[in-house]
């Protein structure tokens, strides 16, 4: 009978710890994955590099943020990404903004995210002129891109 209760009970317990891992994945995987525009429209990867494709709007001073959560899981890659491109690009105009360590950081993340006229928005996020990235994988795969082509504008004023 030993032997039964000792198969219910390791049943019992492989069951626990799947539930309590699966658990764990949802809680640490980025609740929303998106490409937006500041009207508010989201994008595709081939809608994104469509729109990249006309100059970025004129502006005078870049606005180039990125609001993150110090324990936010899903941020731990993109501080990864973003330390190793400002290592190689130190010139990179960037803010970052915790939204735990900076006491106005949930107010511009609000208001951020209102200008852009989204109801929700997500951590880890980043705004790049008209271009918001929210999502590891949106920030990791498209900075780059959007950055510089953001930038393209801004270095065509200085310079005129």
């Amino acid at each position: 009978m030993s032997f039964m209760n000792d198969l219910f009970y390791r049943s019992k317990l492989k069951i626990i710890s799947s539930l309590f891992i699966i658990g764990l994945v949802i809680f640490f995987t980025p609740a929303s994955a998106v490409i937006f525009i500041d009207d508010g429209s989201e994008l595709d990867e081939s809608a994104l590099l469509k729109y990249l494709e006309e100059p970025a709007p004129a502006f005078e001073e870049p606005v180039v943020i990125y609001f993150y959560d110090p324990h936010c899981g899903a941020c731990s890659p993109v501080h990864d990404f973003l330390d190793s491109y400002l290592e190689e690009n130190p010139e990179t105009i960037l803010e970052q903004v915790s939204l735990e360590e900076d006491p106005e950081g949930m107010d511009r993340f609000r208001e951020f995210s209102d200008a852009y006229k989204r109801d929700k928005t997500f951590i880890p996020l980043m705004f790049i002129g008209p271009v918001g990235l929210e999502g590891t994988n949106e920030i990791t795969d498209y900075f780059d891109m959007t950055y510089n082509w953001y930038m393209a504008s801004y270095k065509a004023e200085v310079s005129s």
